[in-house]
């Protein structure tokens, strides 16, 4: 069913109008936590919730409330992987800091729900040979992940599997990104709270079924597809600056594997476009790299090789300098 998200931003206005005229500092951190990590990003670009949410954890610190504080960071962390409004290295610094912080106030809940995106982000930026991908290969990872496995804490380890998606899918790993997404799924009936980052969870996951579809002729990568491509659609009616550029693409891709040549041609050029208007440059990048694997799959080599280049200068304005080098 659709979530009511404009009742919900309604009421986070009317909160937010109550701070301000209760001057009611202490409680900033709460109500922004609320407003700009959970409800904002469903209404309006996620990138006008970053700096609220900056302004929330330093007012959390300020008024000693760590435990807000920290969340705040946590999330403001998440949103700016999401959105890829920071290059990688800068973004690799800050988790950097954040996440002694996290360890000097022992607040390690946000400690090791960062550990994920600090994981990918230094995989997509140094170039040292093989990707280290997010579980398996990462020894305190793993660890990680069996204590929250032993320990019950199923939202890490969700957390950490929606993450390895997103890494192990863009690097073309898409065996090992379905079966995060599997193990995640089953991990999911466990919990009640489920973030979906404002529709990146969906995004990677029907990219990832979308690349098997291409690769083996079974239905059920088809229907699952479907699945993601409609909760996408939900969220491309309620803020299509976030989500316009994630349903042009899973579209273009289906026509691509349906074998509807010209829809997904022009589809591809439309995902491309929506990107770059709402300055997701690391999913402009994707988008590229399908259309010039498409365009390639297609023989029109001279496209693809435009796309591939697109796709490279984009990556490396991310920062991904280790997917280029790839």
């Amino acid at each position: 069913h659709m979530k009511d998200y404009d009742a919900s931003e309604r009421i986070g206005q009317l909160a937010i109008l109550l701070l301000e005229r209760f001057q009611s500092r202490k409680y900033i951190s709460y109500v922004y936590c609320c407003v700009f990590g959970n409800i904002r990003g469903f209404n309006r670009h996620i990138k006008m919730s970053i700096e609220p949410l900056l302004s929330a954890y330093q007012i959390g610190m300020q008024t000693g409330d760590i435990q807000m504080a920290m969340l705040n960071a946590y999330m403001y962390m998440a949103d700016n992987f999401i959105s890829g409004q920071l290059h990688l290295a800068a973004l690799k610094k800050r988790l950097e800091v954040f996440g002694e912080q996290m360890v000097e106030y022992k607040q390690m809940v946000f400690h090791h729900l960062l550990r994920p995106i600090e994981q990918v982000v230094s995989n997509l930026l140094f170039s040292t040979g093989e990707p280290l991908l997010l579980i398996g290969r990462d020894k305190e990872q793993e660890t990680i992940l069996i204590k929250a496995i032993e320990q019950n804490n199923s939202y890490l380890a969700v957390q950490m599997f929606i993450f390895g998606c997103v890494e192990a899918y863009i690097y073309g790993d898409y065996e090992l990104a379905v079966n995060f997404v599997q193990k995640r799924h089953e991990l999911g009936r466990k919990i009640t709270y489920k973030r979906g980052y404002y529709g990146m969870t969906d995004f990677f996951d029907g990219l990832s079924f979308l690349a098997m579809a291409h690769q083996s002729s079974d239905q059920k990568w088809i229907l699952s597809a479907n699945e993601s491509i409609s909760n996408i659609d939900h969220f491309a009616k309620v803020s299509p600056s976030n989500c316009e550029h994630m349903l042009l693409l899973l579209q273009a891709e289906m026509k691509s594997v349906t074998g509807e040549v010209e829809e997904a041609s022009s589809k591809y050029e439309l995902a491309i476009s929506a990107a770059e208007r709402n300055e997701f440059i690391h999913e402009q990048a994707i988008a590229n790299e399908r259309a010039a694997e498409f365009f390639l799959r297609n023989g029109d080599s001279s496209r693809a090789a435009h796309h591939y280049g697109e796709a490279q200068s984009l990556f490396l304005r991310w920062g991904a300098q280790r997917k280029v080098d790839d």
